[in-house]
């Protein structure tokens, strides 16, 4: 790669037109803001917590202390392989563009339709879910009408966002990315002051799993599920290529180092929440298990404030 292909704005346009491209859109997302957008997509407050449940019914505890940061492992190869090819091809059809090069027009028209139909469901999955927890904190009756006004509220605000322009969501990202940072600082800070906590090793050694009628093994490999659904989004990195300054560098760095730092803040979240389970039988049976860890370590007045928390993280992961 030459000095100039290295550099931003003309050698940015230069590359494209190398493609058959002309720059249509402006570049203003710098390096950070292209990590962050992914940053925000996997969104560990979002995918970790929602199904922590699938992961403590499943596996227990080494589903948490094993089963992450092996899910970590293996998706950081597929994110290298996505930083290199988003470093050759930085074009913002990304996933299409890449498979329409590599493999031909087929591949590129299902791969499209494939990628379009999973934003579609991811987008519409992570609003709902925001909505579950948003509307009894805004004190609305449990009413479907009440419910999906909400829903319907969170899908305008989002559409509106990304209408006003590519500036205004990439400062929103920025935000989003030491939030949660943030927000899981205070959730381990909380519960390593003042929850009750189970030894280190019970975290790796504790199989336990409400699914009797399967081996261990199986059920273990059903609960790895609660990071795989987390680990989603950090294509999103190459989706912005084309607004994003020095790409063929910020765009791949943005991609694997979101992979990163979600496994290792999600590793420090998970564990310490784990950590803090009184009753393992309870917590499992429990309808959001995740919730009533808090409950019961922390008390009802930090469970809210730990829920509203995680509902904002839905709300910038959308």
């Amino acid at each position: 790669m030459s000095r100039s292909e290295r550099g931003g704005g003309a050698a940015d346009e230069a590359v494209l037109h190398r493609f058959g491209y002309a720059q249509q859109l402006l570049r203003d997302m710098g390096g950070f803001s292209n990590f962050a957008i992914s940053f925000s997509i996997i969104s560990i407050l979002t995918g970790a917590v929602t199904l922590y449940g699938v992961g403590l019914n499943a596996g227990g505890p080494v589903v948490m202390g094993i089963g992450w940061p092996l899910v970590t492992f293996f998706v950081l190869f597929v994110a290298a392989a996505m930083a290199e090819l988003a470093s050759a091809i930085p074009t913002s059809g990304a996933l299409y563009h890449w498979a329409s090069f590599l493999g031909g027009p087929t591949w590129g028209w299902m791969t499209a339709w494939l990628n379009l139909i999973g934003l579609i469901a991811a987008i519409a999955g992570i609003d709902y879910g925001c909505a579950q927890f948003m509307a009894p904190l805004l004190g609305l009756r449990e009413r479907p009408a009440s419910f999906m006004f909400v829903f319907g509220l969170l899908l305008l605000s989002h559409a509106v966002l990304n209408h006003v322009g590519i500036r205004t969501v990439a400062l929103l990202n920025d935000f989003s990315a030491w939030y949660h940072v943030a927000g899981v600082a205070v959730v381990v800070v909380a519960l390593a002051c003042f929850a009750p906590k189970q030894p280190v090793s019970w975290l790796f050694t504790n199989t336990f799993t409400t699914v009797r009628d399967k081996p261990y093994w199986y059920a273990f490999l059903g609960g790895l599920l609660q990071a795989q659904w987390t680990y989603t989004g950090y294509d999103a990195s190459a989706h912005t290529i084309e607004e994003t300054k020095n790409a063929r560098i910020s765009a791949p760095w943005g991609i694997y180092l979101s992979v990163v730092v979600s496994g290792l803040f999600g590793f420090l979240m998970l564990a310490f929440v784990t950590l803090a389970i009184k009753d393992l039988n309870a917590t499992a049976r429990a309808t959001n298990p995740f919730v009533y860890i808090f409950e019961q370590a922390l008390g009802s007045a930090f469970w809210h404030v730990v829920l509203w928390i995680v509902t904002l993280a839905m709300w910038f992961c959308g």
